[in-house]
């Protein structure tokens, strides 16, 4: 027997006593820690989730899955998903790229070989986050045969009477402005982040790479969750 039990159990008591009066998500909040995901820094509202786990760290739509040491937005499997490059807590904004997009490119690594992307990055982004006007659109074309040559426009890597050209600002519906509607031509937009002038269609690969930029709203503090 130890000859010193009063103190310990006195011990004992305060801390069951302490985690008792303290609400559970201001304990949860406490240890909610940064955490590093490769080169960035994932905070509050944002949590890293670990396999299937729920981080109760991180507010609704701000889950981050970390692969391999690179993070992506949690709407869908990393495979699919925006990669993270950068985080803005303090202005509630973030850079992120449709990196995916890029694989289209490469014949090597594509079942349907080089082609121009088919789905609109938009289609990847929902509540709470909002694309953000600073962005401006490259419009990749898919034509069923070569058009007239429109100002700016340019084949692709693929050939195959597949092109891009600078598409103008993003506009809030996420479409494509009339004016860069090709006859014949499927067309599908892409965000990246660049003052009007400064896209230059032929880079469209570093483009994408180098990402678009992403705003969010802070959560109501009125619903018990996270406010900036």
């Amino acid at each position: 027997m130890f000859p010193w039990p009063g103190p310990c159990l006195l011990l004992l008591a305060v801390a069951v006593a302490v985690s008792a009066i303290i609400p559970a998500p201001m304990l949860a909040a406490a240890a909610s820690e940064p955490e590093r995901c490769g080169s960035v820094t994932v905070s509050r509202p944002f949590g890293v989730v670990h396999g299937s786990e729920e981080n109760r760290c991180a507010q609704m739509g701000f889950q981050v899955h970390c692969k391999d040491h690179v993070p992506y937005l949690g709407y869908y499997e990393p495979d699919y998903g925006l990669r993270i490059l950068h985080i803005f807590v303090h202005n509630g904004s973030l850079l992120v790229s449709d990196a995916h997009k890029l694989q289209d490119f490469d014949g090597r690594s594509s079942p349907q070989g080089c082609h121009v992307p088919t789905a609109d990055t938009a289609t990847k982004v929902g509540d709470p986050f909002s694309i953000s006007p600073l962005n401006q659109n490259l419009v990749f074309y898919n034509c069923t045969r070569a058009p007239g040559r429109p100002v700016g426009l340019l084949d692709t890597v693929c050939r195959n009477n597949t092109f891009v050209r600078a598409g103008g600002p993003y506009n809030a519906s996420g479409g494509i402005d009339g004016g860069y509607a090709l006859e014949g031509c499927n067309a599908t937009a892409v965000p990246v982040l660049g003052a009007s002038g400064d896209v230059n269609a032929s880079d469209y690969e570093k483009l994408i790479r180098d990402g678009f930029l992403l705003t969010w709203q802070p959560p109501s503090a009125g619903n018990g969750e996270f406010s900036r």
